[in-house]
């Protein structure tokens, strides 16, 4: 019995495939069926993203640029500013599904496809079908989906899923035969742009370091350096949607991200040791990753002596690296400078974990039976307790539902414990007003000049949906807000005359029509930086928001290509299959 199963995980794609499957729906695909889900940290945003882009496309559009349904209805540039294109056909294949099932459904998606993709990935890599296995496993304790909220790191697992592919791509451009890596390495890349900013731009770093390794004992420079070209040129036409929207809105003075303390983000033994003994997942925990990066670096050393040279070199980087993130750099001198957009100098970590795994299980040392087994095992082990604390710790957290919602933004932190837990369920997250709770400061129009005082002021009155007649305060209870596919309705109990400043802030290249009781009207910018316009009396305003029309080419362009890069890929590994390769693409 034992032989057979040792025979089928060396010797079969089809039943590693299937346990792959099955051990990504046991570890990531239980929380689907959860009534209530973990409410903490970047929850509320990353749920407030789903739900506006879920609006938009049941409504048979593409996303805006601005948010109309969601950040308290202020029609934030959260969506062109924070990129979603990649995440566009995981919400539409989930968007009939409930709320938590949704959000749960995009990340178990989003994770067995990684997972089957880094596989064969592996396997090109000339690992052997077990060490592929096991490097699959391996990833698997890198991804908590209970941390600080699952859909925030979408950005780093992408890192996980699609770097390898990357460097796969690099390593094979030479070789003849290769033009379906340029294809991967133009996909890998354009899959973490469209996902999350500041991993891309890592990614791009770490890439064009490998670049110049290959390129100086490439046999065929010219070769590398034209399908390179070329796979770059396919990424930005994949990319558009994300790349259009960031230059378009970037010609507005816009609020940045909210800064950190660089020091506070390193990584040090001390919390690599802390992250392995202090396995919950919440209150103060460290991250996981940490103590998943001290086994790594274990491991590392302990076999160093038998890797290849090259191995040894990337092994030699990646504690290099370590140093440069640890508390011994002096982060705090950079703390007032661009650098300090990165936030936390750990982000590199799960850079160095997949690039530790592939060292680790492409190494011909390693390839031993025992020792991949007991990865599989103890991989299975450590990630299924994240399962286990969330279920042993949720039960005493306070329910949302307990929490009234409030409409004065300065009790927001305080009633939902925003820095703490709290369960939230369906009922909470299928209503419209939970996502006018809250706006954040990122993307926030403002003057020209640096460190503009007035910022948190008119962020703080267009979030509390402060609206100004003739530079006087509506009382909240004299208008109501409405909201249906691009358009923001206000209704007024009584008719309005005059200037009225609307709290919805104003981009430019956005076109924005606005309609009274009398028709169409012109409109201006405020010195909140939101819709003003000056009208007869009205009962009703009703904002219509609308994309530059490029970004409409600009969507089509990248479907197409993508549709027809997947298709390519998708077509030429069909006719690799079969008896002739006279077609397969070349």
């Amino acid at each position: 019995m034992l032989h057979k199963i040792k025979h089928y995980l060396v010797s079969s794609d089809f039943i590693n495939v299937l346990i792959i499957i099955l051990a990504v729906s046991l570890l990531f695909g239980v929380s689907i069926f959860q009534s209530t889900m973990t409410w903490r940290t970047d929850a509320y945003f990353h749920m407030s993203r789903i739900y506006d882009i879920s609006q938009y496309l049941h409504s048979g559009q593409f996303p805006l640029m601005v948010d109309v349904h969601a950040f308290a209805n202020t029609g934030q540039a959260i969506n062109g500013m924070y990129p979603n294109f990649s995440l566009l056909p995981f919400i539409f294949v989930t968007m009939g599904l409930k709320p938590i099932a949704q959000y749960q459904t995009i990340t178990y998606l989003f994770i067995l496809s990684g997972s089957l993709l880094n596989y064969f990935v592996f396997q090109k890599f000339y690992a052997s079908k077990l060490q592929a296995l096991a490097a699959v496993f391996a990833t698997f304790t890198f991804i908590n989906i209970f941390y600080q909220s699952s859909l925030n790191l979408h950005g780093v697992w992408s890192i996980y899923f699609l770097l390898p592919l990357a460097i796969l791509s690099i390593k094979k451009l030479s070789e003849p035969n290769s033009w379906p890596y340029v294809l991967g390495l133009a996909i890998a890349v354009s899959f973490v742009l469209n996902t999350h900013l500041l991993s891309v731009v890592f990614m791009v770093g770490f890439l064009a370091i490998y670049f110049v390794y290959q390129f100086v004992k490439s046999q065929n420079k010219l070769a590398l350096f034209f399908k390179t070209v070329i796979a770059a040129v396919i990424s930005v036409l994949l990319s558009l949607p994300t790349l259009i929207s960031i230059i378009s809105l970037s010609k507005n003075h816009l609020s940045t991200v909210q800064s950190f303390d660089l020091a506070s983000g390193t990584l040090s033994l001390e919390s690599m040791i802390h992250s392995l003994t202090n396995p919950t997942i919440f209150g103060i925990a460290t991250p996981p990753i940490y103590g998943v990066m001290l086994l790594a670096d274990i491991l590392l050393i302990l076999n160093v002596k038998k890797f290849s040279m090259a191995a040894k070199v990337v092994t030699g980087l990646i504690f290099a690296t370590e140093f440069i993130i640890s508390p011994y750099f002096p982060w705090k001198l950079l703390n007032n400078t661009p650098v300090a957009m990165i936030q936390f100098p750990g982000r590199l970590v799960p850079f160095l974990l997949i690039i530790a795994t592939i060292v680790l299980f492409t190494s011909k040392h390693l390839n031993n039976l025992s020792f991949l087994v007991a990865v599989i095992l103890g991989s299975f082990m450590l990630t299924s307790s994240y399962q286990t604390s969330n279920l042993v710790a949720k039960r005493d957290f306070p329910n949302f539902r307990d929490a009234k919602m409030p409409h004065d933004m300065t009790n927001f932190d305080s009633i939902l414990k925003y820095n703490q837990n709290t369960k939230i369920d369906n009922e909470a997250l299928s209503n419209p007003e939970f996502y006018r709770l809250y706006s954040y400061h990122e993307y926030i129009p403002q003057t020209a000049k640096k460190n503009d005082p007035d910022v948190d002021k008119n962020m703080a009155s267009v979030n509390n949906h402060e609206l100004l007649v003739n530079n006087q305060k509506l009382a909240s209870n004299s208008f109501k807000v409405t909201h249906k596919n691009n358009q923001l309705i206000y209704t007024f109990t009584k008719p309005q005359t005059g200037a009225i400043n609307l709290p919805v802030w104003y981009y430019q290249n956005m076109r924005y029509t606005i309609t009274t009781d009398h028709g169409s009207i012109t409109t201006s910018e405020s010195y909140r930086h939101t819709l003003q316009i000056k009208t007869k009396q009205t009962k009703q305003i009703t904002v219509n928001i609308h994309n530059p029309k490029i970004i409409t080419y600009a969507n089509f362009l990248a479907i197409t290509g993508w549709l027809i890069s997947l298709l390519l890929l998708i077509g030429n590994w069909v006719l690799s299959k079969l008896p002739t390769k006279k077609f397969v693409l070349k």
